[in-house]
């Protein structure tokens, strides 16, 4: 059984990018770094891949990527010899994330130029309309321009579950540059995403969420907004999301080998799909016990995953029992939850849910988190890991910061989109009110966690008794 020892520390800075968060400071003051100091580290976390690097990863070109991690990052530098012969050779760093690809940046609004011919624009048209989810076909594309790059050689197909979107007029795409080549590659992407969801009205819900959670040191998609031409014409502002795939898991893990699995109806296997054994998968769905789950999952990461999507909250992911996740059988450390999707955040329920009992109405099931959360040790942990979250992934003043540069930057182009399903003044109250809600979600959480800082004890439903 994996189970890392309880240890409550003091951690540093993540030291993000001057271009990752705003140039501002938070409300007490503190730097605008997306972190604070003297938050508990959620324990045992160093067992994921994402948290055992020597030196925080950054993109090394302007982008957006810090792991959060929950030690002092280091430089990466090696240390000073005296010269003296018998010192020996300095250990190298060991393995690091890679960061985010330069076009998630968050100090760009990047510009992509899609076209199609007429009769490929009327078929993907056609088929957003009959909002069937088994007819999304690959659409080749003229051109996928951005900047001075052109490739002539991708496809376009609709992305996303196309029921809950029937009547909208702003598709959601998806670029693929392997489709004819399976060796194409854009900016080392195979694919880029553009979702547009109609209740994101921020734009932001899964940019500044998927920022969060790599703050608290989870694998989670890069992620910033993109203006997208269609056949010369502007089509609409969208959030642009790193595709959880092959190349991702290469950045992300030190072991790349492993089985991918989405959560849909079943479990869809999205790597070594030529090796049907799924046996692993099996084994992890079918162990009902603390005993069986351990030697399979990476309960440390799955911890501080639950736990993030708890305090910001999340309706519609691992912990409120939702099918937005990916599962990643990672051969050093075992299945790892990959946080997907995050349109359902913030403010799409109340600010007052409770981070540990709350499950959304019509869910798919969260037994994993049940069995974990049943044990004694492991919901202390999980209390430590919300600490963690609360104090390194949420401070008001950050992200208010971050909700205000990034606002700042995509404004016009949102007021200018004749195609998102909803009014300027819509997006305006929508950003105000996520604002709003981000400080009473704080300030909730922090309640929260006095009773069970206090001693308190789980009632019959599971909330804090003082």
């Amino acid at each position: 059984m994996r189970i890392g020892k309880f240890l409550l520390v003091m951690i540093a800075a993540s030291g993000c990018n001057s271009d990752d968060t705003a140039t501002g400071s938070d409300t007490d003051g503190d730097e605008d770094d997306g972190t604070t100091t003297g938050a508990a580290q959620p324990p045992g976390t160093s067992t994921s891949p994402a948290t055992t690097s020597d030196a925080a990863p950054t993109t090394g070109d302007g982008g957006s990527e810090t792991t959060g991690s929950v030690e002092p990052p280091t430089t990466g530098e090696p240390e000073p010899t005296t010269g003296d012969d018998t010192t020996g050779g300095v250990e190298p760093p060991g393995w690091v994330p890679k960061g985010c690809p330069e076009i998630y940046s968050q100090d760009i609004l990047p510009t992509f130029e899609i076209e199609l011919s007429p009769s490929e624009l009327a078929g993907l048209k056609a088929e957003w309309e009959a909002a069937d989810d088994d007819n999304k076909p690959e659409h080749p594309v003229k051109q996928f321009k951005y900047q001075d790059q052109i490739i002539t050689n991708a496809s376009v197909r609709l992305r996303g579950n196309d029921t809950w979107w029937h009547g909208q007029n702003k598709m959601q795409l998806e670029v693929s540059f392997n489709t004819y080549n399976k060796k194409g590659r854009f900016q080392g992407l195979k694919k880029i995403l553009f979702d547009a969801a109609e209740y994101n009205r921020t734009f932001l819900r899964d940019r500044l969420a998927m920022h969060i959670l790599r703050d608290v040191g989870l694998p989670a998609p890069c992620a910033n907004n993109a203006r997208l031409m269609l056949n010369g014409e502007y089509y609409g502002l969208f959030t642009s999301i790193e595709k959880v795939d092959s190349e991702f898991i290469e950045r992300y893990f030190e072991f790349d080998e492993g089985n991918l699995y989405k959560k849909g109806g079943r479990w869809e296997k999205k790597t070594n799909e030529e090796n049907p054994d799924e046996s692993d998968i099996k084994a992890f769905d079918a162990a009902d016990a603390l005993a069986e789950l351990a030697p399979l999952m990476n309960l440390d990461e799955a911890v501080l995953a639950w736990a993030a999507e708890a305090v910001i909250p999340d309706n519609d992911g691992a912990w409120a029992g939702g099918l937005n996740l990916y599962l990643y059988n990672d051969p050093k450390t075992g299945f790892n939850i990959i946080p997907w999707d995050k349109d359902a955040t913030f403010d799409r329920v109340e600010p007052n849910v409770d981070p540990y009992t709350y499950i959304k109405p019509n869910d798919k099931g969260r037994p994993q988190y049940e069995i974990v959360t049943a044990d004694p040790e492991w919901f202390a942990r999980y209390i430590a890991a919300i600490e963690h979250v609360l104090a390194t992934g949420y401070d008001v003043g950050v992200l208010h910061a971050r909700m205000d540069a990034w606002s700042a930057q995509i404004e016009a182009a949102a007021l200018s989109d004749v195609n998102k399903p909803f009014t300027n003044k819509q997006y305006h109250s929508a950003v105000k009110e996520m604002r709003e809600f981000i400080a009473e979600r704080a300030a909730f959480v922090d309640d929260w966690l006095d009773c069970w800082r206090g001693g308190g004890k789980k009632g019959d439903t599971g909330q804090c008794v003082p």
